[in-house]
């Protein structure tokens, strides 16, 4: 069930994230201070803040969205979590005294069961590349790394997937983060891209009308 009502007629998208981290740094009280006094109809402005004010770990930007009421509740499938604390919920106040609700779930079924049975109406869908990897060299500092295999990758990113198929109905929003460091090189970045590019979009991203793949196919039918 979608948690916490927005103020200011606001019901700002749920974000739905498949990462190998967590990213959920929580604003310090000082960035707090600087995030309400930030102007979100500044592009400029914002633009500047996001390179030089946010945390340089790049892992406090989600919680800083919903600090600012611009996400809703959090859905996230990682594989960062030592301790049985790392997989509790979590909660943050927002600056208009909204709470967000913060799920996170180590199974990919479990986060798709979940989605499922709530009543969010609009999400942003946000995939990191590194959420492919399984056992990630760059974050133990052994610089090995294992995968899921592209069989997997295709079934849980699948159009028919009954999770996909509720994301892209309540889409509001997409973005991929490539993370080659953590994904084990360019070339492996660029491999899943090129899955997701296939299949989501047609023609490919960046080229000559490229658009969604349901959307073109759908207009090649009629």
């Amino acid at each position: 069930m979608a948690e916490g009502k927005k103020k200011e007629n606001a019901s700002p998208p749920a974000l739905v994230s498949l990462d190998w981290h967590q990213d959920l740094v929580y604003p310090s009280a000082t960035e707090k201070t600087w995030l309400r006094d930030l102007d979100l109809k500044n592009n400029a402005d914002v633009s500047l803040f996001s390179w030089a004010n946010l945390n340089p770990l790049n892992d406090g930007h989600i919680m800083s969205a919903a600090y600012l009421n611009l996400i809703g509740n959090v859905y996230l499938n990682c594989r960062q979590g030592k301790f049985e604390d790392d997989w509790l919920d979590e909660s943050i106040e927002d600056i208009y005294g909204n709470v967000h609700v913060i799920k996170k779930y180590r199974v990919f079924s479990d986060l798709e069961n979940s989605l499922l049975n709530t009543t969010e109406e609009s999400v942003f869908f946000d995939i990191d590349l590194d959420f492919f990897t399984l056992k990630n060299g760059l974050s133990d500092g052994r610089f090995k790394f294992t995968y899921l295999s592209d069989k997997t990758v295709k079934e849980y990113l699948s159009l028919e997937r009954p999770l996909i198929k509720w994301v892209f109905e309540r889409l509001a929003g997409f973005t991929i983060a490539l993370e080659p460091e953590h994904t084990g090189g360019l070339l492996k970045s660029n491999k899943y891209l090129a899955i997701i590019d296939k299949l989501y979009f047609k023609p490919g991203l960046f080229s000559h009308n490229s658009n969604w793949r349901h959307v073109t196919e759908w207009r090649n039918n009629y």
